[in-house]
Parts: C-alpha cells; structure tokens; sequence
C-alpha cells in the first residue's frame, strides 16, 4: 500500500516520498474518500474546482496522468482503474 499526507502533498511507502501537486492530492483524496466506489469525471471535476466552467476536460486527463506516473514510482501504476465512460476507481 502507500499513504496520502495530505497537509504535505505527499504519497509515500515505506522506501521512498513523493510529492504532489495540489490537484493530484485532491484527486487522490477524493478517489480515496470513495474508495472501492467509481467516480466520474465530473463528479471528480466539481470536488476540485468551483465550476467546471473554467475547467477543461483535458485538465483532469492530464493531472490523472501525472498521478498515475507517480504512484508507479510506488509501484502502483494500476492502483486508479479507468471504468470506459463511468469514471475513475481507486481499488
């Protein structure tokens, strides 16, 4: 497994500690809160910004990207399933 610090931004084990970005601690922390359960890409959008107004779709795309490359320095690269047209699943 790994932990989420989230007042430092952090993931870590029990060799090593990654730091985050802002929004990839927030969409860890969301996906974590609702662990076991399939998030969508708006519900994940709305937890982490005001309004989706401002918002890209390709921001999430490529802030789930960046949090994907460094949970695989945990070795955790399949730990966020993508569920085809649902959404996202932290298992």
């Amino acid at each position: 497994g790994f932990w989420l610090n989230i007042s430092r931004s952090t993931i870590s084990d029990s060799m090593q500690e990654i730091e985050l970005t802002r929004n990839e601690s927030r969409i860890l922390f969301s996906l974590a809160r609702n662990r076991g359960k399939i998030l969508s890409r708006d519900q994940i959008i709305n937890d982490l910004w005001d309004s989706e107004l401002f918002v890209d779709d390709n921001t999430l795309t490529v802030n789930m990207t960046r949090l994907r490359a460094k949970l695989e320095l945990l070795g955790k690269a399949q730990a966020i399933k993508t569920k085809r047209g649902q959404g996202y699943l932290l298992e």
